[in-house]
């Protein structure tokens, strides 16, 4: 298989990278900075949030693999406050990376892809937080609610395309920290997300990114298109 994967420097995406690499698949990763050595590993420095950054991108890279899977893991939690607070840039750069990048990334890999004749699959990592609202998250809440529809569209459209939507649960992830530190007045509901740490509710990078790899393998066990990681 050649999987591209957003977000691989860190948490979720840097997982998944690994574990296909370890798996004897080749990877190409796109993230802003790079923390894996590999010879089958392709990295492309790119800024999800600049349109810019998509110009270069060629998704038609290896005509001998039997399936190429695009995932679209990267995302940003964004500016954490009630709306009314939030400021224009930023709303508008939490779009950007959450939701205008994998719909240009999905674009761009569906047409490239169009006629080699190989299996495909999307899989886009989503959340929770896209089925049910969050205070002060409006942002990522919305975009990751825009996700889940992005991908029952595209299955709509590209039916011979296997297209997922996946949260993935509550992750030990990058994100995961900004949030323990994030000031109550912002953000009301921290307390919880500090327990989730101390209790070890968490779930490693690592076991999250085995589950979606044995997912990609068997997709014929989704309960739907947009799902839950714990549903499997």
């Amino acid at each position: 298989m050649q999987f591209f994967i957003t977000g691989t420097s860190s948490g979720i995406g840097e997982a998944l990278a690994k574990r296909a690499l370890e798996e004897g698949h080749r990877v190409n990763g796109y993230s802003r900075r790079n923390s894996i050595k590999h010879p089958h590993y392709r990295h492309q420095s790119i800024d999800l949030s600049k349109l810019s950054s998509f110009t270069q991108l060629n998704f038609n890279l290896n005509k001998e693999a039997e399936k190429l899977v695009l995932i679209n893991n990267a995302g940003w939690l964004g500016e954490v406050k009630p709306m009314g607070k939030l400021t224009p840039e930023k709303i508008d750069q939490v779009y950007r990376v959450n939701i205008t990048a994998p719909a240009i990334l999905t674009s761009l890999f569906l047409e490239q892809t169009e006629n080699t004749g190989q299996e495909r699959m999307i899989i886009n990592i989503s959340s929770g937080a896209g089925s049910y609202p969050v205070p002060s998250w409006s942002t990522y809440c919305s975009s990751k609610a825009a996700l889940d529809m992005l991908t029952r569209v595209t299955q709509l459209d590209q039916p011979g395309v296997k297209c997922f939507s996946i949260a993935p649960g509550i992750v030990d992830t990058e994100m995961q920290g900004e949030i323990r530190r994030l000031d109550n007045d912002d953000f009301p509901e921290v307390q919880r997300f500090v327990d989730y740490k101390q209790k070890g509710d968490l779930a490693q990078p690592a076991s999250v990114a085995k589950a979606i790899f044995s997912f990609v393998e068997n997709p014929a066990s989704a309960p739907s298109i947009v799902f839950s990681l714990r549903d499997l």
